[in-house]
Parts: structure tokens; C-alpha cells; sequence
């Protein structure tokens, strides 16, 4: 038995690996790592019901497989390619609302 992807679970795949960079404008350093995979599930559920969507297959089982395949696509994007060649960090800092720092904000006299 031989599976073929839909056009819907190949458009959140490759939305998924794109997405990384996207995200970081939004993540701060200083969030933590449950609260940065929580914004990475939020993202995968709107690319997986986006594709689903505009893809005409939004019912069901679909569904949830494009949404998990998303989610795979962006995390592995992020720790094999956005991650190790300092792009998405670099954009994290640079698009942080404190200045770049990890942590929470100072308050300056």
C-alpha cells in the first residue's frame, strides 16, 4: 500500500518549513520554551486549517494530519535549518520589544 500526500498535506509541509523566520518576529527572547511551543502550535493549527481550506479538503482527518504535519515541518525547519544558521534568533533579538534581552523587561530610573 502506497500513500500519496494531498496537495493540502504537501502546501502545510512546505508552509511549515517556511514559517520559522515568520515566527520570530512575534517570539521575544524572553519567552519561555513552553510558552514559544504553544505559539508554534497555535501556527501549525492555522497553517494546517489554512491549507486544509484553500485546498477544498477541510473535513475531518484531514484536518488533523495537515495540522500535525505543520507542526513537524516547523520544528524540524527550525532546529535543522533556522535555528543552527542564527537566522531566526537573529530576528528574534532584533524585532524583541526590550531591547534584544533575555528576560523580563528592566524598569529604568
Amino acid at each position: 500500500m502506497q500513500l500519496q500526500p494531498t496537495d493540502a498535506q504537501l502546501w502545510a509541509g512546505a508552509l511549515g518549513y517556511l514559517l520559522p523566520p515568520v515566527m520570530a518576529i512575534v517570539i521575544q527572547p524572553r519567552w519561555t520554551g513552553p510558552v514559544k511551543g504553544l505559539f508554534m502550535v497555535l501556527v501549525a493549527t492555522g497553517d494546517g486549517l489554512g491549507t486544509a481550506y484553500f485546498t477544498h479538503s477541510f473535513d475531518g482527518k484531514p484536518i488533523v494530519t495537515d495540522i500535525l504535519l505543520a507542526a513537524l515541518a516547523i520544528g524540524v525547519a527550525y532546529h535543522t535549518l533556522w535555528k543552527p544558521s542564527g537566522i531566526a534568533p537573529r530576528i528574534e533579538q532584533a524585532t524583541s520589544t526590550n531591547g534584544g534581552q533575555a528576560g523580563p523587561p528592566t524598569q529604568e530610573a
